[in-house]
């Protein structure tokens, strides 16, 4: 599975994939599920009842760009650019 188009509306990420589903992840979700490590072990020393608030250029995107065949980098307007989101995680991200 594969994205065939990757596109942005209204503060969500838009992907139409080559089984020909269409999703959609909103930035909010990408940014609290970003799969750096400072982000995942952030997450790690929270407690579950941890709720993250973020500002508007947390949750922003600035640019996105292909890694290789497997996934994305997402630059966040606040700088943040350390994340790559594979394929696979956008897909369970995604929602129809």
């Amino acid at each position: 599975m594969y994205p065939k188009k990757i596109t942005t509306k209204d503060e969500n990420l838009m992907i139409d994939w080559d089984d020909d589903k269409k999703t959609r992840i909103s930035f909010r979700d990408l940014r609290k599920d970003c799969p750096c490590a400072t982000c995942l072990a952030e997450r790690e020393n929270q407690n579950k009842d941890f709720i993250r608030i973020y500002n508007q250029n947390q949750i922003l995107i600035r640019d996105i760009e292909q890694v290789g065949s497997y996934a994305v980098k997402i630059t966040w307007k606040d700088g943040h650019a350390t994340g790559i989101y594979e394929y696979s995680l956008l897909r369970r991200l995604s929602s129809l």
